[in-house]
């Protein structure tokens, strides 16, 4: 099987294929169609099923057979949006209640055999407008990481962040947890149980970075190419740096304008990009040319 490039077609066919030509992959990075809020015109698309309940079956058939690609140590980041409720139509929910796709299918595949290992808020720095008047607007969107088995490869040091608590801008915070004369005094330090310190002893020392936390404030960015819906490169970053090394395969069967694809280029992962619009075919090469190999 031939490394980076785009497959055009429907992931529930193109995916039995690269599975029996023994494709496999490190990690997959994805965001499907969210349920009934576009339609592509595209036949047989993802996300306009009658129910609610038809969609979380389409797509769990679509995850197993990514957990059939994955290695045994290989991770699943799936981003999804939450709709409303537009009737018992949809789902089996009167009028505007707000569904829960996300965390449905979240425990939907955990019941189908994967390890969910953690909910991420993408928190969007700047979220559409809503003219909504009683409730409050959205400003997040779930990234859920699943893995095949229990330990799998996850790089840690490789997606730290800047200390808000011991960072540079934060010296007369950082100053407070210094230990002053006298009697012994309880250091209060995050992430560790407060306890009492002799004054014989040296001074916790300060660190410039930490392990990221769970909440992620991406901004979205939009792009001159036709998407509605294109991931921040931040975050497909952040997921590939955590999920993969370079050399690595990285799979999107919902690649759409190929954000994934292009990161992949700029950071020396192999990507496969399933899509089902032939139209971002083009889209895709334009946007690995523009993002080149970081080299």
């Amino acid at each position: 099987m031939q490394a980076d490039q785009v497959i055009t077609g429907d992931c529930r066919d193109v995916l039995p294929r690269l599975v029996a030509a023994g494709v496999r992959v490190q990690t997959c990075i994805t965001s499907p169609p969210y349920y009934g809020l576009r339609d592509y015109g595209l036949p047989g698309q993802i996300g306009l099923e009658q129910t609610m309940q038809d969609y979380l079956a389409t797509l769990l058939q679509v995850f197993r057979l990514v957990h059939d690609l994955l290695v045994d140590d290989g991770t699943l980041w799936l981003n999804l949006g939450d709709s409303y409720s537009t009737g018992f139509n949809r789902g089996g929910l009167p009028p505007k209640n707000l569904m829960g796709i996300p965390w449905r299918l979240a425990l939907a595949l955990q019941d189908d055999g994967w390890f969910l290992r953690q909910d991420i808020i993408w928190h969007k720095r700047n979220p559409l407008p809503e003219s909504v008047t009683d409730r409050c607007v959205r400003t997040h969107e779930y990234l859920f990481l699943l893995s095949k088995h229990e330990r799998y490869y996850f790089n840690h040091e490789a997606i730290r962040e800047p200390s808000r608590i011991y960072g540079e801008a934060d010296a007369d915070s950082r100053a407070s947890f210094t230990r002053t004369r006298g009697k012994n005094t309880t250091l209060r330090v995050p992430g560790h149980h407060d306890s009492q310190h002799r004054r014989d002893r040296p001074p916790v020392q300060a660190t410039a970075l930490r392990n990221r936390r769970s909440v992620w404030e991406i901004a979205t960015t939009p792009t001159q190419h036709p998407h509605t819906a294109p991931f921040p490169r931040e975050l497909v970053e952040l997921c590939l740096l955590a999920g993969s090394k370079a050399g690595d395969w990285v799979l999107d069967p919902f690649s759409g304008s190929g954000t994934v694809a292009a990161v992949a280029n700029h950071l020396q992962r192999h990507w496969i990009s399933i899509e089902l619009d032939a139209r971002y075919r083009e889209v895709h090469a334009e946007r690995t040319l523009q993002m080149p190999l970081n080299l």
